[in-house]
């Protein structure tokens, strides 16, 4: 049975990680560290047999795969469609000043099954229909083959819950750190084989879990 092995990366570490405001379609950009997972990540990846390298056309994305897409000799496919979610008039505020400006709107966040939509922006349903849409279009340009993806946390949470057919609640539960790695097999049938989530590239090009867990063989 034929399948498409999609990598999927989360991108490196934004400017304003330390207040961890909801970024959404706002263009932040990469640390300095942000660019050295990223290259991390690359380094571990550039070996295998991926044939098409997409991204989010927001820099922090595009950047991870500009760069993966280069050191495998391919052209970057940056799509609108794998931003993360639009948090409308949220895009850049903290927690704390969503429940201040938005005391609503955070009861409705903290209740994640709950169908709600940010003003201005997009309900998590809206966002995860336009992901599963978009990666609906990679599949049929790639029906087998290795591809590559460097989008968002949100993204990523969208596709994994998307493909596992988790709840919405469900789909936040999953945690993306900067740069980290995600790889599924998405058969013909239908079917779908998760092989690792949450990974991230070791100094020794070893795709490792979080620290404090044992190394486990590269893809």
């Amino acid at each position: 049975m034929s399948f498409t092995r999609l990598l999927f990366i989360r991108h490196g570490q934004t400017e304003n990680y330390q207040s961890y405001p909801f970024n959404g379609w706002t263009d932040v950009q990469l640390t300095d560290e942000g660019r050295r997972q990223l290259d991390q990540t690359v380094e571990a990846l550039k070996g295998l047999p991926i044939q098409a390298v997409y991204s989010s056309d927001l820099s922090r994305a595009a950047y991870g795969g500009l760069l993966l897409a280069r050191s495998l000799n391919l052209s970057l496919k940056a799509r609108a469609n794998f931003r993360e979610i639009h948090f409308g008039e949220c895009e850049g505020l903290t927690w704390e000043t969503i429940q201040e400006r938005y005391p609503a709107l955070a009861e409705s966040i903290r209740n994640p099954n709950q169908e709600m939509a940010f003003p201005g922006g997009e309900s998590p349903s809206q966002f995860r229909a336009r992901v599963a849409e978009a990666l609906s279009e990679i599949i049929k340009e790639n029906p087998e083959g290795q591809v590559a993806l460097v989008a968002h946390a949100g993204v990523n949470r969208a596709i994994l819950a998307t493909l596992l057919n988790l709840s919405l609640g469900a789909m936040w539960s999953i945690t993306q750190d900067f740069a980290c790695l995600n790889v599924v097999d998405l058969y013909s049938a239908g079917s779908c084989q998760v092989r690792l989530v949450n990974a991230y590239a070791g100094p020794e090009g070893y795709f490792q879990q979080g620290p404090g867990f044992e190394r486990i063989a590269r893809v």
